[in-house]
């Protein structure tokens, strides 16, 4: 029973190291196959990724020398075959005597690569003897540089060069050039022979040529190109200095030489001073340089002076004085104006045109001017022994701003005015009208300036605040209150701004007279006044603005109506006007001629005096013309009718009242002869 144990133990061992050998030969095997499948795996791959291409070099005789590498990227070669594992690489190609050429190539690429590579050019190099800095190249009939020597690169094959410089023939070479050759030449151009000929007046000059005396004038030298410096020198003259030159394309080259004299110094003493200094009739500097040994004529002459001259001679290098005391030279200018204007000389007033004026002849600046009027400025020059004639002729400055289109002061304050044509007519009322006042006396008139200007509307507070400088300037109501002489002031200031000579002559608190003659803004006369309101643009006379009934619609006109009844002893009964006090100008219908309230809101002041009438007068008065009313009276004339009138006899347009004091009804229109 040991035996077997001990037997069995033995097999247990044996057994135990077959199994151990199987299991290593079993893990080598393993390991193998791993190894083998790795290495067949990779050499697989590698034959799957591995690319070759073709590269083919051109031309012929560079293929033969020609090497290939890879300048960057993964590859390799074998001969012109290049291989890569699919990504990009450079190759470059090479041969002797051409340039290196590097391409790309990718996955992309075709399998033949042809590259094409440059040959090397020839290195040349001209120079010329004798070495010209200013020399000029050309290949092939291009200019390809310029000064002492040529380098150029050629490429191969025959080219043309060629040499040029002024003072040298041109000179050719032919070159054959190889690829990568070093070509030196040298060639000696010719220099161009040529001539030079010097004459002078006077002939016989000393030439001398680049510093050495080359013989007498006229002269005439062979020479090679170049240039030449040349002076010309004669006893007594100026000498000349000049430069002549001998070129290929000009080998001729000639001169001749005016010699000048030798000169001396003019100095003139001259007064006045700022005149023209000439010599024999040529301007000259005062010093200045003249010439020697000749007759010079001097001649000083000014604007407004007397010319003066003399003759003098002067030595070579020496000084000459002359002295000159100009007389004055005057004329006489005749000056007229259309107006008695005031004369004005380079600032200085000289009375009154028209006038006759001595002046000296030089330009002067005449100014003519009268008040009212728009100045003006002539240039005038006077001649020596003779009489100019100046006439100007003034425009009002009213005009002279209506030919510039500026527009009328009035109307930029709203005041329209508007044209009357008048023409003869009675003024007054006929005995037999009905509710006619004593005062009411029939006057024939005439007019000789026949067309004027009205304004359509009375002045406004407005209006007249803005003559004032204080007020309310945009109130649209006519303004009242104020005195016949207040609205003669308010005319004034209105032609004052528009440049129109005033009317009224207002010294203080006083008219003392009229301009008849002005086309100044005034007050209407009566007679105008009541032309207007009867008899312009009417078929016949009319009682009324608005014709000859006696009957009242309701708005007709501001009138007392039943609105103020209980205000004034007397009414228009039943009649409505939509206002009891003054309403702003306009409110109202204009009459058939474009005219507000000629009748209606507030009475207004005319230009006339209102005089005493006598008691035992019958029939018309004596004819008028241009009729401005008595030349004396108490007060003036007030004429129309107000928002206060309530009476239908004075609505009439031949009623007409006396006013010495500013009134609360009373205002007033404007005129102006045309």
């Amino acid at each position: 029973m040991h035996r077997s144990k001990s037997m069995w133990c033995v097999m247990s061992v044996f057994d135990s190291d077959i199994e151990h050998d199987q299991r290593k030969r079993r893990r080598w095997v393993i390991i193998s196959s791993s190894v083998l499948a790795a290495l067949l795996f990779g050499y697989l791959s590698w034959l799957m990724l591995l690319q070759g291409y073709q590269v083919v070099i051109a031309p012929e005789d560079a293929r033969q020398e020609a090497s290939i590498r890879v300048a960057h990227g993964v590859g390799f070669t074998s001969g012109h075959t290049v291989y890569t594992f699919g990504g990009s690489v450079t190759l470059e190609a090479s041969a002797p005597l051409y340039y290196s050429k590097q391409v790309e190539v990718s996955r992309r690429s075709p399998s033949r690569i042809d590259l094409e590579l440059e040959p090397l050019p020839a290195q040349l190099t001209v120079t010329s003897n004798p070495a010209l800095e200013d020399a000029r190249w050309w290949v092939n009939d291009h200019l390809a540089g310029e000064g002492e020597q040529l380098v150029a690169e050629l490429a191969e094959g025959t080219h043309e060069i060629t040499f040029g410089h002024p003072y040298f023939q041109s000179y050719t070479l032919l070159v054959n050039a190889m690829k990568g050759e070093v070509i030196n030449r040298h060639i000696q151009p010719e220099p161009v022979l040529g001539e030079l000929s010097i004459t002078s007046q006077p002939t016989g000059a000393t030439v001398t040529i680049n510093g050495t005396e080359a013989g007498q004038t006229p002269l005439a030298l062979e020479q090679p190109g170049g240039r030449y410096e040349v002076q010309i020198e004669a006893p007594g003259y100026k000498p000349i200095y000049d430069a002549l030159f001998i070129r290929e394309d000009r080998p001729f080259d000639s001169r001749d030489y005016q010699l000048q004299l030798l000169g001396g110094t003019l100095r003139a003493d001259v007064t006045p001073s700022g005149g023209v200094l000439t010599v024999n009739g040529s301007p000259i500097a005062n010093p200045g340089r003249v010439n020697a040994n000749e007759a010079l004529r001097v001649e000083y002459s000014k604007a407004g002076y007397r010319t003066a001259s003399q003759t003098v001679e002067v030595a070579p290098n020496r000084d000459v004085h002359v002295r000159f005391q100009l007389e004055p030279e005057y004329g006489e200018v005749q000056i007229t104006a259309n107006v008695p204007a005031t004369i004005t000389i380079n600032g200085q007033t000289r009375g009154t045109a028209p006038q006759t004026i001595r002046l000296q002849t030089v330009p002067h600046d005449i100014r003519v001017s009268h008040p009212h009027y728009r100045a003006q400025t002539v240039s005038v020059l006077p001649e020596a022994g003779a009489t100019r004639r100046t006439h100007v002729d003034l425009l009002e400055e009213f005009d002279a701003r209506r030919r510039e289109n500026q527009p009328l002061v009035a109307t930029g304050m709203g005041i329209e005015l508007l044209p009357v044509q008048l023409s003869a007519f009675t003024m007054g009322a006929p005995m037999h009208e009905a509710g006619r006042q004593r005062n009411e006396l029939e006057r024939p008139v005439t007019f000789s300036r026949a067309q004027i200007w009205v304004s359509s509307q009375h002045i406004t507070e407005g209006q007249f605040a803005r003559f004032r400088g204080q007020g309310d300037t945009n109130s649209t109501l006519p303004v009242t209150n104020i005195s016949w002489l207040d609205a003669a002031r308010f005319t004034n200031w209105l032609s004052e701004q528009e440049g129109l000579i005033p009317f009224y002559e207002i010294r203080g608190n006083e008219l003392v007279g009229v301009r008849r003659e002005s086309r100044g803004y005034r007050l209407p006369t009566e007679a105008e006044w009541e032309f207007i309101a009867k008899h312009f643009r009417r078929a016949a006379r009319t009682t009324y603005v608005w014709g000859n009934q006696s009957v009242l619609r309701d708005n007709m006109a501001n009138f007392a109506d039943e609105a103020r009844r209980n205000e004034q002893p007397q009414v228009l009964m039943g009649y409505q006007d939509d206002h009891k006090e003054r309403a702003p100008v306009g409110s109202y219908p204009a009459d058939r001629n474009g005219f507000y309230d000629l009748d209606g809101n507030v009475r207004e002041w005319v230009h006339d005096r209102y005089g005493l009438i006598p008691v035992n007068a019958a029939g018309p008065l004596p004819s008028e013309r241009d009729f401005l009313g008595p030349e004396s009276g108490r007060g003036h004339v007030i004429k129309g009718a107000s928002y206060l009138t309530g009476q239908m006899n004075l609505l009439r347009a031949s009623v007409r009242y006396q006013g010495t004091e500013p009134m609360v009804d009373v205002g007033f229109r404007i005129a102006r002869y045309h």
